[in-house]
């Protein structure tokens, strides 16, 4: 089983066609991005992309919405804001939140168990 958007496209942080992949309003992101993503998140530090291009976190509260579901921040149900934690690979020009990584990776595990 392949999970891709409608377009079949390269993932979005690495440029590769590897399958699985998640899919995304801009672009699919493949099972090694998700999880360099989720390493990025987990401690701060960039990791590489499958292709070679850098992962980090994404710094300002202010940058770039997540490709994925165009948030920069979250809101609680008080209608508070709080920034939302953000990976970029700046060579591809793609971003994805934290909460997009973890139901990319929710997508891809149903992908491969099937």
């Amino acid at each position: 089983m392949t999970a891709t958007n409608g377009t079949g496209g390269p993932c979005r942080f690495c440029g590769r066609r590897r399958d699985p992949r998640a899919p995304g309003r801009n672009g699919p992101i493949c099972v090694d991005c998700v999880r360099a993503g989720l390493r990025v998140v987990r401690d701060g530090a960039d990791r590489e992309s499958g292709a070679g291009d850098v992962l980090a976190a994404v710094t300002s509260p202010l940058a770039a919405v997540c490709d994925f579901c165009g948030r920069r921040e979250r809101r609680t149900f008080l209608g508070l804001r709080r920034p939302l934690l953000r990976v970029d690979c700046a060579a591809r020009d793609a971003v994805i939140c934290v909460d997009c990584l973890d139901h990319a990776g929710d997508v891809l595990n149903v992908a491969l168990r099937g």
